[in-house]
């Protein structure tokens, strides 16, 4: 289990060549996310009593059985930059290829809660 912490902690080695797509699987820090670009939604999948109890701040709440009905009302741009996260990485994982069938071009999975408040540096209300 540490190994695998600390692979996802350690920046990636120099030389080493980027995956040409996003890997929901892996770490924050090592993903290619759209964060910094303007216009970018950042997107809670957990449910809406998860919602209410803690998430990040400016985050939007679709629980992942809305998301593909709702998103349509929310990023109308296919191409708009989207980041989802839920409470491990798993639903947000699920939501991302969801949406890239749907047809969303940048689309990332920041994974769990506090390690996509961190990947974003943003604050976690609670």
């Amino acid at each position: 289990m540490f190994k695998r912490l600390k692979r996802w902690l350690l920046p990636a080695k120099p030389g080493k060549p980027e995956a040409s797509a996003p890997d929901d699987t892996a770490p924050p820090a090592t993903r290619p996310a759209s964060i910094e670009l303007p216009g970018t939604l950042v997107i809670d999948v957990r449910s809406e009593r998860e919602f209410q109890a803690t998430a990040i701040e400016h985050a939007i709440n679709v629980p992942l059985p809305q998301l593909a009905h709702r998103i349509a009302e929310l990023a109308t741009d296919k191409t708009t930059p989207l980041v989802l996260y839920c409470a491990s990485g798993a639903r947000s994982g699920s939501a991302c290829q969801m949406l890239r069938q749907l047809g969303y071009t940048h689309v990332t999975n920041a994974g769990g809660l506090y390690a996509a408040a961190a990947h974003l540096q943003r604050e976690v209300r609670r």
